[in-house]
This record gives structure tokens, sequence and C-alpha cells, in this order.
């Protein structure tokens, strides 16, 4: 199990250690969470600054399953243009 494991209900997977975006850096996780009333997972993308404040998230479609997630993961993981894309608005 990852050591970002929350149980069943909550899933966490490291896009980035150090993702550079306009002089700031983050580490980026994708976050998806099982919510009442919604079908598969609720889908973010936190970004969480080194230091001080202006980190954030990105909303993404849901994932139907487990392992929609897991591929995601490896999608986004393998793409930093792409996180400096979704981060700056531009991209998904």
């Amino acid at each position: 199990m990852s050591k970002f494991a929350k149980g069943k209900s909550w899933i966490e997977h490291r896009l980035a250690d150090d993702l550079e975006v306009d002089g700031g850096h983050y580490i980026v996780n994708l976050v998806a969470r099982k919510g009442t009333g919604v079908q598969g997972y609720r889908v973010t993308v936190d970004y969480i600054p080194h230091e001080g404040a202006g980190g954030g998230a990105r909303e993404l479609p849901q994932a139907a399953s487990t392992a929609d997630v897991h591929r995601l993961s490896r999608e986004l993981s393998g793409d930093p243009p792409g996180l400096v894309a979704l981060w700056r608005g531009t991209g998904a």
C-alpha cells in the first residue's frame, strides 16, 4: 500500500516532487476521493508550494474506478509540461 493511502475512499499519488512553474516550486499530488452521491471518484491535482503560500488545486473529470485513477496518475506523472499547463489553466 502506498504511503499516501487513506483507505478505500481516498487515493493519493505523487506526480512531481519539484515542479517549477513561473519561478515557483511545487510538490504535485493527484488526489481522488469518493463522495456521497457521486459515482466513482472526484479527482483533483494539488499543487503544494515548497515555500510560502500560493498553492492550489485543479479539478479533473471524475474517474469511474481505481484503475482509471491509476491510469490518470501514470499519464500525468510522465507529463511535466502538461502539469504546468494544468496549473496555468491552459490544459487538462
